[in-house]
């Protein structure tokens, strides 16, 4: 490490001196030196003092100069960096920055998108204050400051804006990916319920999270064969997952310009009126059948029992060449039936108590018990082969042999419909493709509950509501590409971020009002090896902040001071 004068020639035969620190180093046969610091500007007892050390051998490192003679050089902490400068270097890589353009507009929904991946669940208002305390302004370049308000103002842009984006996405995608034969799209739907009754989208409906008493909003999500997200919509609350097939068979024909391609649905989103219009547009598809079609194709004798087994058969019908391939999973078969016994052994121990409740007293009424024995035999779904019946004041439990055949007859069954021939796809590659729905599942976990926490959401307007899911979806592409770099490091995409948080700007003789000299220290060891797997090189300078983003709501003013 050495302190090296550099003159450079300027305008009108002026010169410019730097003072910079550098160090030496070896690559093959070469000896090279990097900047470290910039030192022009320092006072000038601290450039005697990192000059003294230097020479002495005192300062081996950046990390060496708090004990540069004995504290006679300040060093002080800064914002944090490393985590808001690798999710950016990773969201221009994947096309994001392009696709949302260059405008002022762009430059807050690509914040917002940044935002969800640092710090999940955030609000707008949140994200604002993340803003303030990292090295967002810098790493970003804003020219202008922003508050609350120009994030809730946004939203209208982005979704103005959301075609276009998901097009150019897509666009960047084929660019980066070699051309596999036909496209694949997998598609799903799902529920998300709301904490308050404002939301514009809200509506009353089935709902998946299992929340009673909470009105909802509908999420379609389209993915490519990967799982990456390609498109996301949001519906009110109570719209049929039917009724959103439509809309991605037009987005997939007209926006993406995609030939050949092969929608994958689960059994409630691809029937016979979305079959249709697959085939309008002369898209094949990939559907399961439901339970009560299994039975009526079985009865017809399209297919038997027989042909259920773990090994994958094959059924084309000659009339109208439908495709089926069936298969019955025995883990899956083995697991529906412990779940029927676990029940019974429920409810056995529920007559137990009943039956030790009645012989108590002569006084209580067995019917009393017999109606509140037959309600838990509803809620557990075992009606049909058991039943209670009184015999005198005692309960007992029946059991129909013949019943629990035929109900477990299709246990671990499923049926896979398809309109590609065995030419086309043969049935593993269909009964794989199916179950590649489980890569859309697991991106909506992550939406939901993981990592992203789409829930809560903190805004009531359309606009912002559509806005949230895109910002969101967004997040997913840059979050998935975290976890698959970091895979073999056993940590999670949070304890990743978190390790990149710590590692932070570090400023060298700051005075009160003059700004010291600003760098990057060097990573730990975790820090270096997360950069690493995402092939990333820390810049040699420090990005220049040009503005200071702050709330306009002054959260100590509107909250109340803890109890003493």
């Amino acid at each position: 490490m050495f302190i090296a004068e550099v003159v450079s020639p300027g305008k009108k035969n002026k010169k410019y001196r730097s003072l910079l620190l550098r160090e030496s180093y070896r690559e093959g046969d070469r000896v090279k030196s990097r900047t470290l610091l910039k030192l022009t500007g320092l006072p000038s007892f601290l450039v005697q003092a990192i000059r003294q050390a230097v020479e002495t051998h005192s300062v081996g490192s950046l990390e060496d100069l708090p004990r540069v003679s004995a504290g006679a050089v300040p060093l002080q902490q800064r914002e944090s960096f490393g985590a808001v400068w690798a999710v950016h270097q990773i969201a221009v890589r994947l096309g994001l920055d392009s696709a949302l353009g260059v405008t002022r507009p762009a430059e807050l929904a690509l914040w917002q998108v940044l935002a969800r991946v640092l710090s999940p669940g955030t609000s707008l208002l949140g994200m604002v204050r993340l803003a303030s305390g990292c090295a967002a302004a810098g790493v970003l370049g804003w020219k202008e400051s922003f508050t609350e308000d120009h994030l809730y103002a946004n939203g209208a842009w982005i979704v103005q804006r959301q075609p276009l984006i998901e097009k150019r996405l897509w666009n960047h995608r084929k660019e980066k990916k070699t051309p596999l034969g036909p496209e694949l799209f997998l598609y799903d739907v799902t529920s998300s319920y709301l904490e308050g009754s404002s939301n514009a989208l809200g509506e009353w409906g089935y709902s998946r999270d299992g929340k009673k008493g909470k009105k909802q909003v509908v999420v379609g999500l389209l993915t490519d064969e990967t799982g990456d997200p390609c498109s996301v919509r949001v519906y009110p609350g109570n719209t049929r997952d039917l009724k959103t097939f439509a809309q991605v068979v037009d987005q997939v024909k007209e926006d993406f310009h995609c030939e050949g391609v092969t929608l994958v649905g689960d059994r409630g989103m691809i029937r016979s009126d979305q079959i249709e219009e697959a085939r309008q547009a002369h898209f094949h598809f990939i559907t399961a059948l439901t339970k009560p079609q299994i039975k009526s194709l079985l009865k017809t004798g399209v297919f038997q029992m027989e042909l259920f087994d773990e090994e994958l058969g094959e059924v084309i019908t000659e009339a109208d060449q439908k495709r089926y391939v069936l298969r019955r999973n025995p883990a899956r078969q083995r697991e529906i039936a412990q779940t029927r016994l676990s029940k019974k052994a429920r409810l056995q121990q529920r007559l137990q108590q009943a039956n030790a409740y009645l012989a108590g007293s002569g006084r209580r009424r067995p019917e009393t018990q017999l109606r509140k024995a037959a309600a838990h035999l509803q809620q557990l779904e075992l009606k049909g082969w058991l039943r209670v019946e009184g015999v005198g004041r005692e309960l007992v439990l029946q059991e129909d042999g013949a019943a629990l055949a035929e109900q477990s007859q299709l246990d671990g069954c499923y049926v896979i419909h398809t309109d590609l021939t065995p030419q086309q796809a043969s049935a593993q590659v269909v009964h794989d493709r199916y179950k590649d729905l489980a890569k859309v599942e697991r991106d909506f976990r992550t939406l939901k509950t993981g990592h992203l926490e789409m829930r809560p959401w903190f805004v009531t307007l359309e606009d912002n509501t559509h806005a949230h899911a895109v910002t969101v979806m967004l997040a997913l592409k840059i979050r998935r590409y975290l976890e698959l770099a970091w895979w073999d490091l056993n940590l999670t995409v949070e304890e990743g971020l978190r390790a990149l948080e710590t590692f932070c700007v570090m400023e060298l003789g700051s005075s009160g009002q003059s700004q010291g000299a600003r760098f990057l220290p060097r990573p730990d060891h975790l820090q270096r090896q997360l950069l690493d797997r995402l092939d990333l090189r820390l810049p040699e300078k420090v990005p220049a902040a040009k503005v200071i983003v702050g709330t306009r709501v002054n959260l100590a003013k509107q909250r109340k001071p803890p109890s003493q």
